[in-house]
């Protein structure tokens, strides 16, 4: 799951659409328990590569020569501010069919990942939102975070958030190779209002990474550049 302020697109419709691009169907999952933000105080996660710390320092610093939204965010996966925000705007979302709500065994959404060290960046690119995040789960935990299959019955969906109803089409696509294992998702919303979202999910031996890119105009082309410059800046940092 990705911060989604900076997109044009109203927070609570666009984090539907990245929940679900992150878990495969999900619009938001319970937080696990954490014992703070910084990675050195993470518990009930086995040994991992790198701290959240190291994983900052690993992130881009520029998109398309613009500077950062905001200040970065490091620490517990789960503790994020963002990542709560996130999460926040999702409740209260009905979501039909209502098992589409619940699929959180995959992906960046599951609460396994929650006492994870991570980071996240924010940028604005154009009229698009783009967020940036890195985990460290240990080995046990890294295939689960690429999403493979859409589970039966959710490549269509709807929300109502009160009045509103939104319609939702999510699809997986073949992803070029990053690191050692890749996903590609796509989430398209109309009703109220629309939005495009593309996240790539990356995987190494010891790290994962995406790309979340929202906006109406939002490309796969974009979204894959994106996440191959963020893979290369990160494999160079983190040796």
């Amino acid at each position: 799951m990705f911060r989604v302020q900076h997109s044009r697109v109203p927070a609570a419709i666009a984090a539907i659409a990245v929940a679900a691009a992150a878990a495969g169907c999900s619009s938001g999952s319970t937080p696990a328990s954490t014992t703070g933000k910084s990675s050195n105080q993470t518990s009930n996660v086995a040994t991992t590569a790198y701290t959240a710390k190291q994983l900052r320092g690993a992130l881009l610093t520029t998109m398309h020569g613009r500077k950062l939204a905001e200040a970065v965010e490091d620490g517990a996966y789960g503790k994020l501010p963002g990542i709560e925000a996130t999460r926040a705007s999702v409740k209260g979302v009905k979501i039909t069919p209502a098992k589409c709500a619940g699929t959180t065994g995959s992906g960046l959404s599951s609460s396994k990942f929650d006492n994870v060290p991570a980071t996240v960046a924010s940028f604005r690119d154009g009229r698009n939102g783009v967020s940036e995040v890195l985990l460290a789960p240990p080995a046990s935990m890294l295939s689960s975070a690429l999403v493979r299959k859409i589970p039966a019955g959710c490549a269509h969906y709807t929300a109502r958030v009160g009045r509103h109803v939104y319609f939702y089409t999510l699809k997986s696509w073949p992803a070029p190779r990053i690191g050692t294992a890749t996903s590609e998702l796509n989430v398209r919303a109309s009703g109220a209002q629309k939005a495009n979202i593309w996240t790539v999910i990356y995987r190494t031996s010891n790290m994962v990474g995406a790309i979340t890119l929202v906006g109406a105009r939002a490309t796969r082309a974009e979204a894959q550049s994106l996440a191959k410059q963020a893979y290369q800046r990160a494999a160079k940092a983190l040796v």
